[in-house]
């Protein structure tokens, strides 16, 4: 299975629009960052369909570059990669801004009315800018992207930094962060590029502030945790670490998010031992407190069955909606976190399905087991019921499932004390 980089899902995406329909067609890994890259690059590739006589500002190829790697997501290349056509177009643009004598906001003004190729280069422009100390240029940029009709959500966070860099004062950098309000909502591919810049800037307090926004508006998206993990940790700040973490074992529930469970533990863990052996015993205890609520889950259901059929687990929660592999997430907290199609090809493979609720709601749960086709060996299943998982009223209950051609129901009752 070929694997591709955010770098290279970045760089293809923007390029290429039916990028987008080959990946869902092939079976590509994507790892972590190149997720990102890709929902980013999607969004804008959307926009600018969405905005054919408008200037959009595209998700820069630079960016991706730029995002922070977690040596467990991608392995950084051995060479320094040659400037790819955007950046090297950035690099013109600044040298060019740079050596007009007119003034600066006028410069910026005249480009980026005139040429629409500078506007897809801004955010790498604005990257070399900072890497130069041009912050005074810099501001001038964004200002008068703004002024333009250009507005993004990152521009604001992005002038906030380069205007205090720049010495700008205290009541004009207030007055941008005001502004930045109407942005709060804003999508969050617009919030992971001010991230990832505020990142490359070490902005560390400023990116994670905006990887808290990008959770909050959907906690579900396991690439925004993800990324606050890299942040986090380039930060070397144990509470930015903790709390990344705490909130991919909470929402990151993928198909492969045993590995990152188990780093998340493990660091979590480390880090409470390092501030008992700083004589710091409170506050390891309350990074202890959250990691145990975060690991706190309800309700875990899981299938298992060894063969080559394919079964299905559907739950039906107490207000009636049901979670499956085609509904993955519901209102009451219901995650389907694996998903086993089967496979004619091995008829002696371990399989399993997964459910998982972290707070359930008190009332009569309803798994269903499903017999889609296939081979299991003996014809059955089993069904493991665990409530109430890591805490000291953990209990567990292996139920046996025959399957036949109608579904098998299994009733499950969570009640919780008073």
């Amino acid at each position: 299975m070929q694997t591709f980089t955010g770098v290279q899902v970045a760089a293809m995406a923007i390029r290429t629009p039916v990028f987008f329909d080959f990946v869902r067609s092939q079976k590509f890994n994507l790892t972590g960052h190149a997720k990102v890259a890709l929902l980013a690059a999607k969004h804008r590739e959307s926009s600018r369909s969405a905005n054919r006589t408008t200037k959009k500002l595209v998700m820069p190829t630079i960016l991706c570059k730029l995002a922070i790697s977690n040596p467990q997501d991608e392995q950084p290349p051995r060479t320094e990669p040659e400037p790819d056509e955007q950046s090297a177009s950035a690099i013109k643009l600044v040298d060019t801004v740079l050596t007009d004598s007119r003034p600066i906001a006028k410069v910026w003004d005249d480009i980026l009315v005139h040429q629409i190729g500078a506007a897809v280069v801004l955010a790498d422009a604005i990257s070399i800018l900072h890497e130069r100390q041009e912050y005074d240029i810099a501001v001038e940029a964004i200002q008068s992207a703004i002024r333009n009709d250009l507005a993004a959500a990152w521009m604001y966070d992005v002038l906030a930094l380069e205007m205090k860099l720049a010495k700008r004062p205290d009541k004009d950098i207030a007055r941008v962060l005001e502004s930045r309000i109407d942005f709060a909502n804003a999508d969050i591919p617009e919030l992971l590029i001010a991230v990832v810049l505020l990142s490359r800037f070490e902005a560390w307090d400023q990116a994670m502030q905006i990887c808290r926004e990008a959770t909050e508006l959907n906690p579900d998206l396991s690439q925004s945790w993800l990324l606050a993990r890299s942040v986090a940790d380039k930060s070397k700040n144990p509470e930015h670490r903790v709390w990344a973490r705490c909130g991919i074992l909470q929402y990151v529930w993928t198909d492969d998010s045993a590995a990152v469970h188990e780093e998340a533990l493990k660091v979590i863990t480390e880090i409470a031992a390092q501030l008992d052996k700083a004589g710091d015993s409170p506050q390891a205890e309350r990074v202890r407190s959250q990691l145990r609520d975060a690991t706190t889950i309800d309700l875990m259901l899981v299938l298992r069955w060894v063969g080559s059929a394919d079964l299905d687990l559907l739950v039906t929660e107490p207000n009636g909606e049901q979670c499956s592999f085609k509904n993955r997430f519901t209102t009451g907290g219901g995650r389907f976190t694996h998903d086993d199609p089967g496979s004619a090809k091995d008829g002696n493979a371990k399989r399993y399905e997964q459910y998982v609720c972290r707070t359930a709601a008190d009332g009569e749960y309803k798994a269903n087991v499903r017999f889609v086709l296939g081979k299991a060996v003996a014809g059955t299943a089993t069904l493991e019921i665990i409530r109430h998982a890591r805490t000291p009223k953990e209990s567990r209950t292996i139920q046996s499932v025959k399957l036949t051609r109608d579904d098998v129901l299994i009733p499950l009752l969570i009640k919780h004390a008073p």
